[in-house]
């Protein structure tokens, strides 16, 4: 399925604008798009660009909000967790969490086992239609020198065991949004990103109890400047921390806005060394904890949750966010192995979690949940706002505020047919509620005479599940295009997924490519040869000259070096 930015269909006239490209709003595009709504999603920058991009790369059902009694939240993320596992088993797969307790632990060893166990109750329905090998077994205790024989990096002072539980790898957040994304175009809906809302278009007269009615939004391609007036019928705001910017177009109070808070990850050299394959909830004396990551041959940790008072495009990662972070993972290394320093970071990413709070109520009565607010009562009729969300429930709350749209009275006549998500597998996916491991084993019997290692068939087979075999019809018109984009490796991208990037899956810039259509960008510092390797196979598809090809080279480079320069600034 290909995702075209073809800016003249800006002229269509749509049942359904939504704005935000991130996962919440790829899944109301899905579902509005699915129930055979004229539908159209726009981002100012890529899809997926922002937080959704930044997690901790699980699906999972949230097991630290059972210290705050968020039942429900548990209860609705862990149905969602099933739900995606068998929507997408090539890119979801299970994983072991351990949470160890030590004799010092808050909370307390028996309470922490009573949270694990109501955890799994409250996912009593977690193996329904897996097959067997996608099944979640019971929690059960590791008891301590088992565990230390499993994590031997584990702090062993006071250290009683810990109690194991599994939850849901989201191995490529990045990718599986994009599968999404092809799965809302399937059935209809018009993507274009780098294109951001910059203003409402408004109905000439008011509607009769003297409410605003709008009827569409105006916005500026960020790669031309041009500019457009777009006709919709209904309007969804899924800028996620940028739901207030947008509203502010309106010049008028709608009584909601938002507080952000930062979560920051590291990528960073295998904590103790390598042969670790569990993920470990670490708590320190401080009390502060990160999740600890087997991933892509690296520790993946975090996150952090700190208030901050800036537009999301301000927020960075700084030296204070990294120094938590490493304080507190080190806090439960053993004294027999190395502590992490910044020589030991690769990486970093960072986003932006927004809280919505009704100016009605105080922070503390404000829901954690998502929510939907319909601008009506505020006097802006047809127009929607969607605070919080998370990636695991994004299907949940697409499909209630489609269900709300249809509702409503600015869809009044409009042909909808029957759709549910509840069972239906992504775009590419090589089916529903199917063991992808076949499906792996056969990639690596076809087609041998494309010289491609396993390694990199099944890596193709993985991030594009069916659609990997056009990736190969790439290399088989052009075998340069089999050839790697690093010497490291670790790196398994190819020329050809570059290509298909721009030519199939709308990226438009390096950083489209590197970080949100390849794995490459998600791994660490990009060397100049591999951005230089990407550019050559993307410059020519994209149009640029000799000249324009450099000149984004330099720029990609001096992005990545100011991020890196940002939290190593108090080192320096």
């Amino acid at each position: 399925m290909r995702i075209e930015r073809d800016l003249a269909r800006l002229d269509d006239p749509y049942d359904v604008i939504v704005v935000g490209g991130g996962i919440t709003g790829v899944c109301v595009a899905r579902e509005t798009a699915g129930r055979g709504l004229r539908t159209l999603l726009i981002d100012k920058g890529d899809f997926g660009h922002g937080t959704s991009s930044a997690t901790s790369k699980y699906i999972h059902g949230g097991i630290r909000y059972l210290e705050t009694y968020q039942f429900g939240v548990v209860r609705e993320s862990l149905r969602e967790r099933r739900v995606l596992a068998l929507a997408a088993p090539h890119l979801v797969s299970q994983q072991r969490f351990l949470m160890p307790a030590w004799k010092w632990s808050k909370p307390p060893t028996a309470l922490i086992g009573a949270g694990v166990g109501l955890y799994a109750a409250l996912g009593f329905d977690r193996n329904r239609y897996m097959p067997e090998a996608m099944k979640i077994p019971l929690p059960r205790w590791i008891p301590r020198q088992r565990l230390l024989r499993d994590v031997p990096w584990l702090d062993a002072d006071q250290l009683q065991g810990a109690f194991a539980y599994h939850d849901t790898f989201n191995t490529h957040p990045e990718r599986l949004l994009l599968e999404f994304l092809k799965s809302a175009v399937a059935a209809g809906a018009v993507a274009l990103n780098h294109v951001e809302a910059t203003g409402f278009v408004f109905a000439d007269e008011h509607h009769a109890d003297g409410s605003m009615v709008v009827r569409g939004v105006q916005v500026t391609d960020r790669l031309t400047g041009q500019r457009h007036a777009v006709r919709g019928r209904a309007v969804v705001n899924a800028g996620g921390p940028w739901m207030d910017l947008v509203l502010r177009h309106l010049q008028r109070p709608l009584g909601v806005k938002v507080n952000r808070s930062k979560g920051v990850h590291l990528l960073t050299s295998p904590v103790g060394g390598t042969g670790v394959t569990d993920t470990v909830f670490a708590r320190a004396r401080s009390g502060h904890h990160v999740i600890v990551s087997p991933w892509q041959g690296y520790s993946f940790i975090g996150p952090t949750d700190t208030a901050v008072d800036l537009a999301p495009d301000a927020v960075g990662v700084d030296h204070d966010d990294v120094e938590l972070i490493l304080s507190t993972v080190n806090d439960t290394i053993s004294n027999g192995f190395p502590k992490l320093t910044e020589a030991d970071i690769e990486g970093t990413t960072v986003g932006i979690r927004p809280l919505i709070v009704d100016e009605s109520k105080d922070s503390y009565t404000t829901s954690r949940r998502h929510e939907l607010y319909d601008h009506a009562p505020a006097g802006v009729r047809h127009l929607w706002s969607i605070g919080g969300g998370k990636w695991t429930t994004g299907r949940a709350l697409g499909e209630e505020t489609a269900l709300a749209l249809v509702k409503s009275d600015a869809l009044d006549g409009a042909a909808v047919r029957a759709f549910d998500s509840r069972r239906l597998a992504v775009h590419s996916s090589f089916g529903w509620a199917h063991d992808p491991q076949p499906y792996f084993e056969a990639v690596l019997r076809t087609r041998a005479d494309l010289g491609l290692d396993d390694a990199t068939r099944v890596h193709l087979a993985r991030l594009y599940g069916t659609e990997h075999s056009r990736v190969l019809d790439l290399v088989e018109r052009t075998p340069q295009l089999a050839q790697r984009l690093s010497d490291d490796p670790r790196r398994l991208d190819i020329a050809a997924q570059a290509a298909y990037a721009v030519t199939e899956e709308s990226a438009c810039t390096l950083a489209d490519v590197l970080d949100r259509r390849l794995v490459i960008g998600t791994l660490g510092r990009v060397s100049r040869a591999e951005v230089e390797r990407v550019a050559v196979v993307v410059g020519p598809l994209l149009g640029w000259s000799i000249e324009q090809t450099s000149a984004a080279v330099e720029a990609e480079l001096g992005r990545r070096a100011a991020i890196e320069i940002g939290w190593r600034r108090a080192t320096v």
